[in-house]
């Protein structure tokens, strides 16, 4: 049975700062400089978590400093490639 995280509501987030080579974290694509970035780290440790619901997120990419809205539709889940704040997925 797959493991799934609902999110509800409307949450000012703050990105992670420094990533683990190897993990598995959930966030988002910046919208504008299209690199990934971590809000929060992925439970399971797999990347095999189903991600739902109606929420929207404002978050500030620690790449370019840009701060946009998210909708959970928009959540991703990837493997951190390298430390630090953002991997390229």
């Amino acid at each position: 049975m797959p493991q799934g995280i609902q999110f509800t509501g409307d949450y000012e987030v703050t990105a992670l700062q420094a990533l683990i080579p190897g993990g598995w974290y959930i966030g988002f694509a910046c919208k504008r400089c299209r690199q990934h970035f971590a809000i929060l780290s992925d439970p399971t440790g797999t990347g095999a978590l189903e991600l739902s619901g109606p929420a929207t997120f404002s978050v500030t990419c620690p790449n370019c400093e840009t701060r946009n809205q998210y909708s959970a539709r928009e959540l991703v889940q990837f493997q951190a490639a390298q430390g630090g704040p953002s991997s390229t997925a």
